[in-house]
């Protein structure tokens, strides 16, 4: 982390960017390290993908640049949440250009990332890379300099790789961040509600058509489902909407693992999404071999292919991860 610290004191002008599909942990914590950096005179952009409306409660949109929007003169680049180069999404391009960019920094928290960039953080253990980068803002800025715009994209992007502080990547220093973070006045309840329980009436028609579609496997040991672009565009739904499902997959009594197979509808005509969720089967393994990456208990992928076909080897590989490795079950909903 040090060596992190020195590179921004160090230089003037920095581009924050999260991976593909951006989640609450990759927001919260572009979003708050735009804020430290600007508190400290840098210039500072973040580039991100199109996000799920929910999201819009973050303050730090400010930052973002338009799509197809290149600075120039980019003293450092620096990778939050992001399993790998690939995984960058409008950042990949800097990265991969030396003329573009000077310095380039990861700080992720996924167990699979290769450390992809000239200085890398890395800490599989982290609940999140928001839980992280809290603790590089620490050595950035004095306490009070800690304001509500970057406790509130801290607390939220917890908030969100933690399931509500269910998952058991949570530790005491998880909670003792978010107590800091609530005490600095920021809305948790309004955050928590808006975040993990509201959603859209297109959202909630979505969910029904995935239910209808859902099947178990191995006794009722996975759970998983199907939908296709057809069925989103029925119910006046897009990808986005279908954030949060595969969690209510998972939380069917007896599950152990869960898979949501999906079409993304802004992305090509054969690509094919996949999230999966475990209470012990390690699915970043599974994740893996589908040439994506993540957590034991979260992880997910991107392909190409017929869904329902996708879905079949899916199945396959998670049962072959149930059969060849022991898990101790862990119900985080109790």
């Amino acid at each position: 982390m040090e060596q992190i610290v020195q590179l921004i004191h160090a230089n003037k002008n920095f581009v924050v960017a999260g991976h593909i599909s951006p989640d609450g942990d990759a927001i919260g914590s572009c979003f708050a390290l735009a804020f430290a950096l600007e508190k400290l005179g840098k210039n500072v952009s973040v580039m991100l993908e199109s996000y799920p409306q929910r999201y819009n409660i973050l303050p730090g949109n400010k930052f973002l640049l338009k799509e197809q929007t290149i600075p120039e003169n980019i003293d450092v680049l620096i990778a939050l949440d992001s399993a790998d180069a690939y995984r960058l999404g409008p950042g990949q391009i800097l990265l991969q250009n030396s003329l573009l960019v000077k310095h380039s920094i990861c700080i992720d928290h996924h167990k699979t990332n290769p450390g992809f960039a000239d200085v890398n953080h890395i800490e599989p253990q982290a609940s999140s890379t928001s839980e992280i980068v809290f603790r590089l803002i620490e050595l950035l800025l004095k306490p009070e300099e800690i304001c509500q715009d970057i406790a509130t994209n801290i607390y939220a992007g917890i908030l969100c790789d933690t399931g509500g502080f269910k998952y058991n990547s949570t530790a005491p220093s998880t909670l003792q961040i978010a107590a800091r973070l609530i005490n600095t006045g920021i809305p948790f309840t309004h955050l928590y509600n808006e975040l993990l329980h509201t959603h859209t009436f297109a959202a909630g028609k979505a969910k029904g058509i995935v239910m209808q579609n859902a099947t178990t496997s191995q006794g009722g040991k996975i759970v998983s489902s199907i939908i296709t672009r057809e069925e989103l565009a029925s119910a006046q739904a897009n990808s986005a909407d279908l954030d949060g499902i595969v969690e209510y997959l998972l939380n069917t009594n007896s599950a152990q693992m869960a898979a949501l197979v999906y079409q993304k509808t802004n992305g090509s005509e054969n690509e094919v999404k996949i999230s999966l969720r475990s209470h012990g089967p390690d699915v970043g393994n599974v994740a893996a071999k589908l040439g994506g990456g993540g957590h034991q208990m979260a992880a997910g992928a991107t392909t190409t292919g017929v869904p329902a076909k996708v879905l079949a080897h899916v199945l396959e590989l998670m049962a072959q991860e149930m059969e060849e490795n022991s898990y101790e079950y862990q119900n985080t909903n109790s």
